[in-house]
């Protein structure tokens, strides 16, 4: 439930964050799709009344119909003269006669500044654009419309038709992966508990060798070398050069892996035969080409089941073969029952179940009296 409930948070945050990104996209589409069609509209009327040098009332009247249709909003006529522009001309009368810079010939918003404070009162939104023309004079003008435009409408449209589909596919994808959440899911917690017993066990391991055999051994050899007598310092030097070779041994069980050989499993086994307790059994070791993608989880494998059968199984003889994809390792020791519960910190085949799973292999475990049989396909 709680992989579920997290899989439904993360939905709705992308529902959230795509929904605000498409609104975001069709709002600067709709202000350039606006800027384009003021720029089209304000054009032909332009066109459609600077046909002539005109006079500005002329030109007011000429522009009246368009006015009352709505086209325009607005109309303002200036006279540039000395690098400034004034309006001489409009359907406002409270603008005439006010000067400012020369209007570039553009096609923009409506700045929200005190110039354009009668125009920002005006219903509705509007982009002004500019034509220069000349009066019969031969005065140099600026003819200003003012166009109005739906920005607000055009995105609500765009988006009621755009961010229904595109949410809908969102669902219907996070829908088909729920599976694979779940699925991943349970591989991470899979991943989490063998990891954690793993590192248990090795730390477990090696407190467990350190506290039985290194720490009493080397303590040992130093009160008889503290006696100085020749036969005790021989003594103290076997068992020092006994407990090198088992921390040789700690060391060579925490390098990184390798692939799978008859060589790199035989010098396996003999580390392991020298710190093992009894007669270690005999084991023999055939490896036939393998596949390269199978090589380095098949010696993974295969040394945690070699370690299993020399130390728990009690067995005299233990058989390794390794070939293609098929890794198969048998002894004749006591065997036991795979689907009984194993005793605590005993994980070894748990770790084995799950390296073979997570290669994509299988695993079938045929054990009774006489002996056990592993058999791993990768």
């Amino acid at each position: 439930m709680r992989v579920l409930a997290r899989h439904l948070l993360l939905t709705a945050i992308v529902l959230v964050l795509v929904g605000a990104l498409v609104t975001l996209g069709v709002w600067r589409y709709a202000k350039a799709d606006a800027a384009r069609q003021a720029h089209g509209s304000a054009g032909r009327i332009a066109a459609a009344v600077l046909t002539r040098p005109v006079a500005p009332a002329a030109l007011l009247t000429d522009l009246r119909p368009y006015l009352a249709a709505g086209q325009v909003q607005r109309v303002k006529v200036f006279r540039v003269s000395g690098g400034r522009a004034t309006i001489v001309a409009s359907d406002e009368p409270r603008v005439v006669g006010l000067t400012s810079t020369v209007p570039m010939l553009v096609v923009q918003a409506v700045p929200h500044d005190a110039a354009h404070r009668y125009e920002l009162a005006l219903p509705g939104s509007r982009m002004e654009a500019f034509f220069d023309f000349h009066d019969p004079a031969g005065n140099d003008m600026r003819l200003e419309l003012y166009v109005p435009v739906d920005v607000a409408g055009t995105t609500a449209h765009v988006t009621a038709v755009l961010l229904p589909v595109v949410l809908l596919g969102l669902l219907v994808l996070a829908a088909a992966t729920v599976p694979l959440s779940l699925m991943m899911a349970r591989r991470f917690a899979d991943v989490s508990r063998y990891g954690l017993a793993a590192a248990d066990l090795t730390r477990r391991e090696l407190a467990r060798r350190l506290h039985d055999g290194v720490i009493p051994s080397l303590a040992g050899s130093g009160l008889l070398l503290e006696t100085g007598r020749p036969e005790l310092v021989a003594r103290a030097h076997g068992v020092i050069a006994g407990e090198v070779r088992s921390l040789r041994t700690l060391l060579s069980e925490l390098v990184p892996d390798e692939p799978i050989s008859a060589a790199a499993l035989h010098r396996l086994v003999a580390e392991i035969s020298a710190v093992a307790s009894g007669s270690p059994p005999r084991v023999t070791i055939v490896v036939d080409p393998v596949r390269s993608a199978a090589a380095v989880p098949m010696h993974r494998i295969a040394g945690e089941l070699l370690r299993n059968a020399v130390r728990h199984a009690g067995a005299s003889e233990v058989t390794v073969r390794a070939s293609g994809g098929r890794l198969v390792v048998a002894d004749d020791g006591c065997g036991f029952s795979p689907a009984a519960a194993r005793p605590p910190g005993h994980v070894g085949l748990r770790l084995v179940e799950h390296s073979v799973r997570a290669s994509g292999g299988r695993m079938r475990i045929d054990s009774s009296a006489a002996g056990t049989t592993v058999t791993v396909d990768l």
